[in-house]
């Protein structure tokens, strides 16, 4: 056995005491597959950009979806690497993550065939439910009927039980009463009556999570997102979230992971504050990348108070993820804008203020259970109805520029506005952003102002994938700038680009500290210069004294 393998043995005893650990491990790798050798590759670099979409984010009545998603992407596949295609298996409600089958596609998309396609271009993202599965799901019905292993797959809790210091990210009831040929149980729902919690201690829910895991990888699948990982594990008198059970379970997938396919990430998705969120990285042994939850509402203020020092004063004293490790920073995504990572960074009246701006676009928000009160857990609103097409340009540019993985939302970059008849038709906040269109109306609507800030923001990231300054773990210093200016130094040396931003809402004087290349315009810059309102600069003095050589840039 190998150090690697005996390191995975060792983590299934922790996590299975009561099992044969041998066995266990003979029966994980069957589930997982062969292992498959490393390419030698580096995990990322600066090519490295995610474009976040569900398979039936546009459709049409001539193929499925997902090969509609395709020939979607093959317009903008100079500019994104990476495809994070939302999960794409049967499902019952919540578009998507409530899970009937993990092991299929949902017949309405497509086929296995479709995402083994798309891997052929773009690597993939896809999505490992861990925390709960679809009321509708095979063990439920077993569970019904006690039978196994439905019977054991799935967690039940007593109503007398004091479950109140149990942290929960919604407000429905956490338990829900359950028919079964032995009478009513209850049975835990973290996320909704629609989305059962399964049993992290009965090794039968690791094992089909692998065979999940092996179907993924088969047809090309190489990064996996981790959903709501964070409320996997439970133990009764605990908050239920970040359990040293659940951090040892994201080792062991880590660990299984790279025995079977070492070019494959792992990406936590946690929706919490900055130093719970780095939990998942600090010891170098879970994730390779998580979500940074903070980064989306932190820019949002900016871009809507027009000022940078809160963001600016975050990114220069926060925890930054260690070697090895890195944040996949987003604005949007097809959850809203996430309040829980700033409540610690923002006051109450600057929430209220992000509140009141949501409101006035035509949005809503959502809350969560506290022992105090119910607070808001995210904001919903479509960032091109909240922001406007060209901060919304500004705010991906920044997002862009920042150390890390950047990934948006394709809806975000089409400026898709609120879909309030969504709302109004399934009565979920959440719908809000998550459109849905045909190929035809897509063609109607996806036109002038917001065919053109796609295509700029395209143009702008097939810029930064050729600069090795904006690789995800290149050196990172924030300027110390006056607002609304916002300045970060990316790289070091000539590759070096010193990116500059003005969030405010009038013009504002900037002096160069000697003649630079804008790489975003190819203008060559000297002197005391004018930024308009929104405007960001990619700067270059290496690319100055080359332009300047070669005399192929305007000089302003």
């Amino acid at each position: 056995m190998t150090p690697q393998e005996e390191r995975i043995c060792r983590r299934l005893q922790l996590l299975y005491i009561d099992s044969d650990v041998d066995e266990l491990f003979e029966r994980c790798r069957s589930a997982l597959g062969d292992p498959t050798p490393s390419t030698g590759g580096d995990r990322w670099s600066e090519n490295d950009v995610v474009l976040i979409a569900y398979p039936d984010q546009i459709s049409d009545q001539d193929q499925p979806p997902l090969a509609t998603l395709k020939s979607v992407l093959s317009e903008v596949d100079h500019a994104f690497s990476t495809i994070h295609i939302l999960p794409f298996f049967p499902s019952s409600s919540d578009d998507g993550f409530a899970v009937i089958d993990h092991c299929e596609v949902a017949e309405e998309f497509g086929g296995w065939r479709n995402i083994e396609s798309i891997s052929a271009n773009n690597q993939i993202m896809a999505d490992l439910v861990l925390n709960h599965v679809s009321a509708s799901h095979r063990w439920v019905d077993e569970f019904r009927k006690d039978i196994d292993p439905g019977r054991r797959c799935l967690l039940t809790a007593s109503p007398d039980t004091d479950l109140s210091g149990v942290v929960r990210p919604r407000t429905t009831e956490l338990l829900v009463p359950c028919e079964t040929i032995n009478g009513v149980k209850h049975l835990w729902c973290t996320f909704s009556p629609d989305q059962v919690d399964v049993n992290w201690a009965e090794p039968e829910v690791l094992l089909e999570t692998l065979r999940t895991l092996h179907r993924l990888l088969e047809v090309g699948v190489r990064w996996i997102r981790l959903d709501a990982v964070a409320y996997a594990q439970k133990r009764l008198g605990t908050t239920c979230v970040h359990l040293e059970e659940t951090h040892e379970l994201v080792r062991l997938l880590r660990d299984l992971l790279e025995w079977r396919c070492p070019d494959a990430l792992l990406i936590t998705e946690t929706n919490v504050p900055h130093t719970e969120n780095l939990s998942y990285l600090r010891d170098g042994t879970q994730a390779h990348l998580a979500y940074n939850f903070t980064l989306a509402p932190l820019l949002t203020h900016a871009l809507i108070t027009g000022s940078s020092a809160r963001i600016a004063a975050w990114l220069r004293e926060s925890e930054q993820p260690p070697e090895g490790t890195t944040f996949l920073n987003f604005l949007a995504s097809h959850d809203g804008i996430g309040v829980r990572p700033v409540e610690d960074l923002l006051n109450d009246s600057e929430i209220e203020m992000l509140l009141a701006a949501t409101e006035r676009a035509n949005g809503t928000w959502t809350g969560h259970t506290t022992p105090e009160k119910i607070r808001p857990y995210e904001f919903n609103v479509a960032p091109a109805s909240l922001l406007g097409l060209d901060r919304l340009l500004t705010g991906h540019t920044v997002l862009a520029s920042l150390q890390g993985v950047p990934a948006f939302y394709l809806p975000a970059v089409e400026g898709e506005p609120n879909d309030i008849e969504a709302v109004q038709d399934s009565g979920h906040a959440r719908a809000i952003n998550r459109p849905k269109c045909t190929l035809t109306d897509r063609s109607k609507f996806f036109t002038g102002p917001r065919r053109s800030a796609r295509d700029e923001l395209a143009r702008r990231l097939m810029i930064r994938r050729s600069l090795s300054a904006f690789h995800p773990d290149a050196n990172q210093l924030v300027l110390n700038l006056e607002s609304p200016l916002f300045g970060v130094v990316r790289g070091e040396g000539s590759d070096r680009v010193t990116v500059v931003a003005n969030f405010g809402f009038s013009k504002i004087q900037y002096r160069l500290s000697e003649p630079t290349l804008d790489l975003l315009t190819e203008k060559l810059l000297h002197g005391e210069i004018s930024l308009e309102p929104g405007a960001v600069l990619w700067l270059s003095t290496a690319d100055f004294n080359s332009a300047r050589q070669s005399g192929n840039c305007l000089s302003i």
